[in-house]
């Protein structure tokens, strides 16, 4: 199984470095990261939820779009602009995941 059968993935926050040389805490909901090349789960991926203490993440397979609000059931206040969304095993798009304060 490669890294991009897998559709999501919860890990420890602390595990991976950011090139900020912050740790996936750093992260907000819905902000993508692309996890580097040799690594189990190489690619680009999306936050999606972080657990009640923030010790780890949930992060989603994602994609680069621009114009998601062609569908309606995904558009969100991106679209228009390169941004990513999570895609399903058949690669299609699937909504943002949202912060719990983000406005629409």
């Amino acid at each position: 199984m490669t890294g991009r059968e897998v559709r999501e993935i919860t890990i420890d926050t602390w595990a991976i470095e950011l090139d900020n040389g912050e740790n996936l805490r750093d992260l907000n909901i819905g902000d993508a990261v692309e996890l580097h090349t040799g690594t189990a789960f190489d690619g680009l991926w999306i936050a999606k939820e972080f657990n009640e203490r923030g010790a780890a993440v949930t992060l989603q397979a994602a994609t680069v779009v621009e114009n998601c609000a062609a569908d309606t059931e995904i558009a969100c206040q991106y679209s228009g602009s390169r941004h990513a969304h999570p895609v399903d095993a058949e690669s299609r798009l699937l909504r943002r995941p949202e912060t719990a304060t983000a406005s629409s």
